[in-house]
């Protein structure tokens, strides 16, 4: 008898538990339909200073030389 009653109580647990994640994923899929995903971004006011254009980039003084490289040492055989 005790072991029927025991069964039975789990039985009932595990539906609450189903009953209630069903309805919290019910809530959760109404949520998303109502939020609008593909909403335009909201734009500035103009409070941003505008940036100057890119120009071309100027070399670096070593740009023409060869870099020189280190001698190999013993374990580089």
């Amino acid at each position: 008898m005790n072991a029927f009653l025991t069964v039975t109580a789990f039985i009932v647990l595990i539906a609450a538990a189903a009953y209630v994640i069903h309805r919290l994923n019910i809530e959760h899929a109404d949520r998303i339909a109502v939020h609008r995903y593909t909403a335009p971004l909201p734009r500035r006011s103009g409070r941003a200073t505008p940036q100057p254009p890119v120009g071309p980039r100027s070399e670096s003084p070593s740009a023409g030389k060869r870099r020189e490289h280190r001698s190999r040492t013993a374990h580089h055989r």
